[in-house]
């Protein structure tokens, strides 16, 4: 599928046609990054992406050709790299969006150590969620960034501003299936826990919104090409756009979604812009049924949660037939320890307030971690048919002793059970659902 053009009385009119070896599938006038996505999305194959480099497009505001790097306006109109550099941030929808200036296609990542993968694409800079105990805007990726995310997108406090501001990364397939293309074999990472996989995306969610999404299939399809495997992590009951992508990568792609608890008042609360648990649940669901191997992030879970409230969690995610749930209680570190606290406060649930207050105490909270990974490691046992990945924190393990600390170390580096080649047999590693009860 190609996108071929015709020039009119001058060189700056021109007609676009998206085609295939048979036939004209989509005509254009001036189309915008969405109109092509799109109709690339509708008309080709899974793996066949429209590549927009050097496809005869013109910059919306200088008419100058897109041979290289490009963005698109708040609008969606396409910008050579010079204009989108000089195009200021607007608001839309109460979010400031514009375009992020970053190099970066594909970085390495220290999430190896939780078994997610060893290398990380972020689609964009910024997250609509807006979830108060997000670790991102604590990380370099954010914090060092102060300066571009003040032009940008006018914020102040990343932290603060969590949840305002989305910086787009429009041209990363291109320039991703570029990297792909000139990245030898053997210069590949791959580390035992982290196995080469490459996930999208630790730092903002990969389909909330159809930009991103956009983004993130071009950047899938062009590593599923390359045979590198993938796992998606996302909020968003949109990742089902991309059903037929997900089934013709097969066991190269798994799919996850971050479902803590079905409390939808207290999950509306801690993430206040994302969609509801059982909307995750419902698109994980059809991923499911439809062959798609799928896994939950059940974190954070909260100190409010009972055992019947974790019985009734774990069932309807067994239903989901996962390859893995991972899991972590919340830790208390950091400023959004605190925004967590305020939002429980603002949301009437004094209960919770009291329990988020308590656990600031060290020991408070030691004991509630221990005894709540230990309780949803007992509680899958006897439903049986789960794969638990329980994440103590490292604090805990500088709180413990003899035994029990062993164990928690093992849980830490223990794999996940999934499989990430066909070729290869799966694997279904124990250490991390052996229960830390006899050790309390």
């Amino acid at each position: 599928m190609e996108l071929e053009y015709r020039v009119g009385d001058d060189w700056f009119d021109r007609s676009y046609e998206l085609v295939n070896s048979e036939e004209a599938l989509e005509s254009f006038d001036d189309p915008t990054l969405d109109q092509l996505r799109e109709g690339s999305r509708k008309h080709g194959d899974s793996l066949d992406r429209l590549d927009l480099w050097q496809a005869g497009l013109l910059c919306a505001e200088c008419s100058d050709a897109i041979n290289g790097r490009f963005a698109a306006s708040p609008e969606g109109d396409l910008l050579c790299w010079e204009c989108a550099s000089q195009t200021e941030e607007q608001e839309k929808s109460g979010i400031s969006v514009n375009t992020d200036p970053t190099k970066a296609i594909i970085s390495e990542s220290r999430l190896y150590k939780k078994s997610l993968c060893d290398y990380v694409i972020n689609v964009a800079t910024g997250c609509r969620h807006g979830c108060k105990f997000c670790y991102v805007p604590t990380t370099p990726a954010i914090e060092n960034r102060d300066e571009m995310l003040n032009e940008q997108a006018g914020v102040e406090d990343p932290q603060g501003d969590w949840g305002s501001y989305l910086l787009y990364r429009d041209d990363l397939p291109e320039r991703l299936g570029n990297e792909l293309e000139n990245t030898d074999e053997d210069d590949w990472e791959t580390t035992d826990r982290g196995r080469g996989v490459v996930m999208l995306s630790s730092g903002t969610d990969c389909y909330q919104d159809r930009r991103a999404a956009q983004i993130t299939r071009g950047c899938v399809a062009e590593l599923v090409k390359h045979d590198r495997p993938v796992r998606i992590l996302t909020r968003s009951p949109a990742v089902t756009r991309d059903l037929d992508l997900f089934k013709e990568a097969g066991d190269l792609v798994t799919v996850g979604s971050s479902i803590p608890s079905l409390d939808a008042p207290l999950v509306r609360a801690m993430e206040p812009n994302a969609p509801p648990p059982m909307a995750r649940w419902e698109a994980l669901d059809t991923l499911s049924r439809a062959g798609v191997r799928v896994f939950v992030s059940m974190s954070p879970t909260y100190p409010t949660m009972d055992e019947d409230d974790l019985w009734e969690l774990l069932t309807y995610l067994k239903a989901l037939d996962p390859e893995v749930i991972f899991h972590e209680p919340i830790n208390p570190r950091g400023k959004n320890f605190q925004m967590c606290l305020e939002a429980a406060e603002e949301l009437g649930d004094e209960r919770l307030a009291e329990e988020l207050q308590n656990l600031q105490d060290k020991d408070y909270w030691v004991q509630y971690a221990l005894e709540q990974i230990s309780l949803v490691q007992a509680l899958s046992d006897e439903i049986g048919g789960l794969q638990i990945h329980s994440w103590p924190d490292r604090e805990l393990l500088k709180e413990t002793l003899g035994p029990l600390r062993s164990r928690l170390k093992e849980m830490r580096r223990s794999v996940s059970p999934e499989s990430f080649s066909a070729e290869v047999e799966e694997t279904k590693q124990k250490g991390s659902m052996t229960n830390i009860k006899e050790f309390l």
